[in-house]
């Protein structure tokens, strides 16, 4: 009697073991979630805003592909991702918004939906955002397909994401992205702050 316990307490930890690590390098192959507050200007260190639904921080997102999990590693090494569900007004005027992706030298597939209407072939937005309101069911996944040969390379993409008002071309929000190869395990920033 006491070895079935003794089996079923060995299995349990085994199981609680398992569970703990498969969910930690889960963690380090999903996609990269950020928030953007509009107008928030040049973003160059993490801030949090408030004005606009919850406190929104922002940071430059730094991905490190040596820090990613052994999963991403196998399932999609040539590929990296970030996305948001979240683009808040928290301006005084309403803001029709455009998006662009800075200094694109590789391909970068885009996946928007939204309760909003959406020119594809632009990226931009077709209404105006209220001050305070946001996009309302928005998902929006930007694919970074990495060529072969910018795999061993300390710097794979250094852009960002710029968001501008549609109607003025002012630039509203801008968001440095940079993928990277081992420069965060030698001291370097973090993916979202």
């Amino acid at each position: 009697m006491k070895i079935k316990y003794l089996t079923g307490f060995v299995i349990a930890m085994l199981f609680t073991l398992y569970a703990g690590v498969y969910a930690a390098e889960v963690r380090n192959s999903e996609i990269v979630h950020f928030w953007i507050a509009i107008p928030a200007g040049n973003i160059t260190k993490p801030i949090t805003i408030y004005g606009a639904g919850p406190p929104i921080r922002m940071a430059p997102l730094i991905i490190d592909l040596d820090e990613r999990g052994i999963l991403k590693k196998l399932i999609q090494p040539n590929v990296e991702a970030i996305s948001t569900h979240w683009i808040y007004n928290v301006g005084r005027k309403p803001l029709k918004i455009g998006l662009k992706l800075i200094n694109a030298n590789i391909p970068i597939e885009w996946e928007v939906k939204a309760n909003w209407p959406y020119d594809a072939s632009k990226h931009i937005f077709l209404e105006p955002i209220p001050p305070g309101g946001r996009i309302p069911n928005l998902s929006i996944d930007w694919y970074f397909i990495i060529p072969d040969y910018l795999m061993n390379e300390k710097v794979i993409y250094d852009g960002g994401l710029l968001v501008y008002d549609a109607n003025s071309g002012e630039s509203l929000t801008f968001i440095p992205i940079k993928i990277v190869r081992g420069l965060l395990s030698s001291g370097g920033g973090s993916c979202c702050g």
